[in-house]
Parts: structure tokens; C-alpha cells; sequence
């Protein structure tokens, strides 16, 4: 059985274009401030990429926080979605681009609600999973994250060390 998730899991990440890494970067290097948000477990993806971004010294946000400034002009939000059809996470992108930010979604199709909306998209290739829920999706979304984290790194040269800054010393 673990053989099983642990296959589908990596297929699905090979599956994952190429260009969304390219592109997402400079989406990323591009942005005053990058905002994330998702719905229950693709929240908590959001928020593991949050830290991240933080640690490669971007200013990051997680929507919903009490810290979470107002999004504005030259701001990215980062919506995380399988479904791409929550209401309350296509409020939140209404609300951005009101406010002129761009919108990339993270999602699973890249014709549903969610990216239609949304100025830039990474959709995830997750097929029929023999896990529960969206498991495959959130699962494969943090790996995307991860492996994006160090191709910006290597680009950028960010190195572990600057990395090492931004971590907390609060533990």
C-alpha cells in the first residue's frame, strides 16, 4: 500500500511542467509582497510556503493572519486549490484583483472557476488517487513548493547560510 502513494505521488510530480518552475519564479521575483491561502489542507500547504518564501528573504504573508497587511498594486496572491471552486478562496481573489494584484492559483485544471480568474495558473496533474480526499493534490503541491523553493534559490544564488538568517531563533 505505502509503495503505492509513494508511486503516485511521484509520477504525479513528474508530471508537473517544466515552465511552471520558470515561470512561478519570476512571478515570485517580480512581486512587492507574495500573500498565500487555501482551504483547509491546502491552507496549511500555503502556510509551509509562506516560511519558505520568508526564508529565501521574499516578504511573505499568509492570508487570514493577524499580521496580514492590505494587498495592493505590485502584491501576488498565491491560491491553492484542487477544486478551484471554494467561495470564500475566489472572495479572497475578487478581492485582490480589485485591489490590482496578480493571482496565481495552484490547482489541479486549469479550466475550473478558480483559473479562470487567476492571472497565472500551475496546474498540478493529479489522477484518480487511491488515497482519501485531495491528498495526492495537497501532497504534490508541498513537493512543487519545496522544489521551487531551490530552483529560486540556485537561480537567485541564495545560499543555505542567507537562508539560515531568516529562520527563527525564537525556538
Amino acid at each position: 500500500m505505502e509503495n503505492k502513494i509513494i508511486e503516485e505521488l511521484v509520477e504525479t510530480v513528474k508530471g508537473i511542467e517544466e515552465r511552471y518552475y520558470r515561470d512561478t519564479t519570476s512571478v515570485l521575483k517580480r512581486a512587492c509582497r507574495i500573500f498565500t491561502t487555501g482551504a483547509g489542507r491546502s491552507g496549511l500547504i500555503s502556510r509551509c510556503f509562506a516560511m519558505r518564501l520568508m526564508h529565501l528573504g521574499l516578504e511573505s504573508y499568509v492570508v487570514g493572519e493577524t499580521i496580514c497587511p492590505a494587498i495592493k498594486k505590485g502584491d501576488v496572491l498565491v491560491a491553492i486549490s484542487c477544486s478551484g471552486d471554494k467561495t470564500r478562496l475566489l472572495e479572497l481573489v475578487r478581492a485582490a484583483k480589485k485591489n490590482k494584484a496578480k493571482v496565481l492559483c495552484i490547482t489541479s485544471k486549469k479550466d475550473n472557476p478558480l483559473a479562470q480568474v487567476s492571472d497565472y495558473q500551475v496546474v498540478i496533474p493529479v489522477k484518480k488517487s487511491i488515497q482519501f480526499g485531495n491528498s495526492l493534490f495537497e501532497q504534490s503541491v508541498f513537493v512543487f513548493f519545496e522544489t521551487l523553493v531551490e530552483y529560486y534559490r540556485q537561480k537567485e544564488k541564495i545560499t543555505t547560510s542567507n537562508m539560515v538568517e531568516h529562520h527563527t531563533n525564537l525556538e
